[in-house]
C-alpha cells in the first residue's frame, strides 16, 4: 500500500528529516520491507500496513528511545 504523507516535504530540512525518521521506524519496527520516494514534492510511504494500520501504530505501538545520559546515574 502506498501512502502519501501531505506533512513531509522535502524543504524545510524539518520536514525532510521527519520523513526520514518514519521510514525508519516504520522500517524498524513495523514492516521490514518499508520503502519510500519523493513523488511530487510529497512523500510516499510503501508499507503492508494500511492508513489506519501505520496511525495505530504511532499512538498505540511506537516507543520512543530512551535516552541515556551516563552521567545522570
Amino acid at each position: 500500500m502506498r501512502i502519501p504523507l501531505a506533512g513531509c516535504r522535502p524543504t524545510p530540512l524539518a520536514h525532510y528529516l521527519k520523513a526520514l525518521a518514519v521510514l525508519r521506524l516504520v522500517s524498524e519496527a513495523a514492516d521490514k520491507e518499508a520503502a519510500a520516494r519523493w513523488r511530487n514534492e510529497q512523500f510516499e510511504l510503501r508499507t503492508r500496513l494500511s492508513e489506519s494500520e501505520l496511525v495505530k501504530f504511532f499512538l498505540k505501538e511506537y516507543r520512543p528511545t530512551p535516552i541515556l545520559a551516563p552521567w545522570n546515574r
